[in-house]
């Protein structure tokens, strides 16, 4: 199931939703009463104001996500400022929840068979109006400080060592009490002002209505591939960040996630769109690799291809073997608890053995070979989020979205070479070593499901009659782009930005 807990969604502020919350409220409220030991008329506002954007938020989210919302149904998992709980009160949200159902606002699709959460999703006039409304641009609430950085580890057995568990030796995550220090101070002062500048912003994607409904469905049947906090959802209201830091230590990993287009495919990221503005994403080359190297203090040609191990006939970054190398290289240097299989697809598709991948890679980086097991991943990853920092920073500070991808950013296609020049400069100042970048294609709708090496094929194949359209295609275009909703989405945005 792709549905997620409904504090879990931001909390949205448009002047529908606040219609809305104004009937639910005056509903809640209509037969208030003050007495002796009773909170004030104020205080249940409050509170159902708090909860009740939440919920009317998150199911207008659904909605258009074509998915249901969890709600907790026990009182034990509601808690506040607890790790892990709903942070609302059990007693409110169950009268909120109660309220909204009496409404015919809201119907179960799914009650778990142990009864510890219910799946709800928009109904009668609510749903009716939430498609009047269409998908629409609406402000997120800002992430609370406290909330910006989360720090994680695995259940351990007596020894200290992952309990890993199944045919997949899967570990469970656990959260853990960030400590406190100078140092996470400034990591959440400076990811509360990068998402107080994203929420601000509109990022989308131009895409027709049906291969946007195509990419729905394609997110919703993929497979997790174990990263931390990827949605198989389209969510374009979750545009701020949350970094978080592994293994019980503010030392490794770091990187952010929960940006919605970070669980986007890479062949579908072209197709985003900064405040409707087109985009490029440049990708640092091998940087794992090379932060290895640079921690070792030996030098790796910045030019170099760090993922041609060997293999017959390389094509060099236009490869289409490449990413399995790196994903596999990537798998291998986080394998800490040295359990990592190369999966039989990959080998196939390299037409190499295990151990023959290994010996490759051993001859091409022996000092790789050496870190194996020992954790180094996620001490790079650690880097690499600093350096993510690092580059945002710059860029917000000129007041120029920039969105992240771990090792690569998005940013509007006009700042491609200051991006790539402050990717560079960030590098050699943390590291002090040079490294090369990669940059992807941009791409419009009918580019939809393309390789890169199949856009550049067909852009050599094409003549010069290529983009002569009569008057006729082009009214006929602009009629369809205005049905998108997509486009009705960046329109909603440009009238917020445009009034405030």
């Amino acid at each position: 199931m792709n549905d997620l807990r409904f504090d879990w969604y931001p909390s949205l502020s448009s002047p529908q939703l606040e219609e809305r919350l104004g009937v639910l409220l005056e509903e809640l409220l209509r037969n208030y009463k003050s007495g002796q030991g009773v909170p004030s008329r104020d205080t249940y506002e409050e509170s159902y104001r708090t909860i009740g954007t939440n919920l009317l938020s998150a199911l207008y989210a659904a909605h258009h996500a074509k998915e249901a919302v969890s709600v907790p149904k026990r009182s034990g998992s509601y808690k506040k400022n607890t790790l892990r709980k709903v942070n609302h009160s059990y007693r409110y949200t169950r009268e909120v929840y109660g309220k909204l159902e009496s409404l015919g606002w809201l119907k179960v699709s799914q009650v778990a068979k142990d009864g510890s959460y219910t799946r709800i999703i928009a109904a009668g006039d609510l749903a009716r109006a939430f498609d009047e409304w269409g998908l629409i641009w609406m402000l997120p609430e800002l992430l609370p400080e406290k909330d910006c950085v989360l720090l994680r580890d695995v259940k351990r057995d007596k020894e200290s060592k992952p309990i890993r568990t199944g045919k997949t030796k899967k570990t469970t995550k656990i959260d853990l009490e960030v400590p406190e220090s100078e140092l996470t101070d400034q990591h959440r002062t400076n990811l509360s002002y990068i998402n107080d500048k994203l929420r601000q912003h509109c990022i989308s994607l131009a895409l027709s209505n049906e291969h946007l409904l195509q990419l729905q469905k394609e997110m919703a049947t993929k497979k997790n591939d174990g990263a931390d906090d990827t949605y198989r959802s389209l969510h374009f209201q979750r545009v701020q960040l949350t970094r978080i830091f592994s293994r019980g230590s503010m030392e490794l990993g770091g990187r952010f996630y929960r940006g919605w287009w970070q669980s986007l495919p890479s062949t579908h990221r072209p197709h985003i769109r900064i405040d409707g503005k087109k985009t490029v994403e440049v990708d640092y080359s091998g940087i794992s690799l090379r932060i290895i190297y640079a921690l070792a203090g030996q030098a790796f040609d910045a030019n170099a291809d760090p993922y041609d191990i060997g293999l017959p006939q390389w094509k060099g970054p236009s490869d289409s073997r490449r990413k399995s190398v790196k994903k596999i290289i990537n798998a291998l240097i986080n394998d800490e608890d040295d359990v990592y299989s190369i999966p039989k697809k990959n080998l196939k598709l390299l037409k190499v053995t295990d151990d023959e991948f290994r010996s490759l890679l051993a001859k091409k980086h022996p000092l790789i070979q050496k870190e194996l097991s020992s954790g180094i991943g996620l001490k790079t990853q650690y880097i690499d989020s600093q350096l993510a920092q690092a580059v945002m920073l710059d860029f917000w500070k000129e007041d120029i979205v920039v969105l992240p991808v771990h090792d690569s950013f998005i940013v509007p296609a006009g700042f491609q070479m200051a991006l790539e020049a402050s990717m560079k400069h960030h590098f050699n100042l943390l590291t002090g070593s040079d490294i090369s970048v990669e940059t992807e294609i941009i791409k419009l709708d009918e580019h939809f499901g393309l390789s890169k090496d199949e856009l550049l094929e067909l852009e050599a194949e094409a003549d010069e009659s290529l983009g002569v359209v009569s008057g006729i295609e082009s009214w006929d275009g602009l009629v369809n782009e205005q049905k998108k909703i997509t486009t009705k989405y960046v329109t909603s945005w440009q009238k917020w930005n445009i009034s405030s």
